[in-house]
């Protein structure tokens, strides 16, 4: 589920730009940024081929969070979050996206009330199917998911 390459040799730059702002919301979702997201979010976008110089990865990650800080109301998030979802066709691009996401999010060993609100607005957007959010949570704890499950077992 993670974002590569081939996926970025097959997008053309209002698709990157919408990745990066999606992984923008990931990082700032809950108003505070962890040295272990920062050092997360820096490790993901640099490691990706964006196909410009470092500056310009720089402005664009600075543009994104400005339109960020400009969405005032729950309308222009919702807004904002769909016109992301139509510049990303693929669904497989877009489950990459919201695991990217969430990867950043759970970077700091935790995940607040607003950002499992942000990453349920993406699944929404998204079209992502409950099956396929469900793989996204499995993919994201590994070894982590047996152990939650176990209680889960011997409740029922």
């Amino acid at each position: 589920m993670h974002l590569d390459a081939t996926d970025f040799a097959a997008m053309d730059d209002g698709q990157r730009l919408a990745v990066l702002e999606a992984m923008v919301v990931g990082m700032i979702a809950d108003d505070k940024i962890t040295p272990a997201e920062r050092r997360r979010f820096d490790e993901i976008v640099l490691g990706l081929p964006w196909g410009v110089e470092r500056g310009v990865l720089a402005a664009m990650i600075a543009g994104a969070r400005d339109r960020l800080a400009a969405l005032k109301t729950p309308d222009e998030v919702h807004d904002y979050v769909e016109a992301l979802a139509t510049r990303l066709p693929s669904q497989a691009l877009r489950e990459k996206v919201v695991f990217t996401m969430a990867t950043l999010m759970f970077s700091d060993g935790e995940q607040d009330q607003a950002e499992k609100k942000a990453l349920g607005l993406f699944v929404v957007a998204f079209g992502i199917t409950s099956e396929r959010a469900a793989a996204i949570r499995e993919a994201l704890h590994l070894g982590g998911a047996r152990t939650t499950a176990k209680p889960e077992a011997t409740e029922n």
